[in-house]
């Protein structure tokens, strides 16, 4: 595997002065290949969740008074919090990749080998997946 995987940020970056932020049980750098996995993971088992919940609900004909429990909102909000999360994460991977001069088809590989999930089964997983490419193009050639 690509060391630059798997040695610390501070080794990699030595100077870098980026924030550093909880994520699970360890503190990553943001804009590090370990803080978009760790939030990558943590968003792809909330949007399975959503989507079982979804799919659970959807035959049922009490679809109105289930969406009227505060389980199914808090979950979706969740869902959009971890997104906005996965979002930042790749959003600030992807620019320290470019800044440090990665073409756009390396850049595309490291954020799907970074995300972990590439290949993973479940909707909300391949959806999430589906969303990282598509931010991580936009980061790379925006500002």
């Amino acid at each position: 595997m690509d060391d630059s995987l798997t040695s610390p940020a501070s080794e990699r970056f030595p100077g870098s002065h980026q924030p550093r932020v909880a994520a699970g049980t360890a503190n990553y750098d943001v804009g590090s290949p370990e803080y978009l996995r760790s939030t990558f993971a943590r968003a792809a088992a909330v949007a399975d969740r959503v989507v079982g919940l979804w799919l659970a609900r959807g035959g049922s004909e009490r679809v109105l008074a289930d969406m009227r429990d505060s389980r199914p909102d808090r979950s979706v909000g969740e869902l959009r919090a971890m997104r906005a999360l996965v979002r930042t994460a790749a959003t600030a991977y992807v620019r320290r990749l470019r800044d440090e001069g990665a073409s756009p088809e390396r850049m595309l590989v490291l954020v799907k080998t970074a995300a972990g999930h590439p290949g993973a089964p479940g909707f909300g997983v391949r959806e999430l997946t589906d969303d990282v490419v598509r931010w991580s193009i936009e980061a790379f050639f925006g500002d």
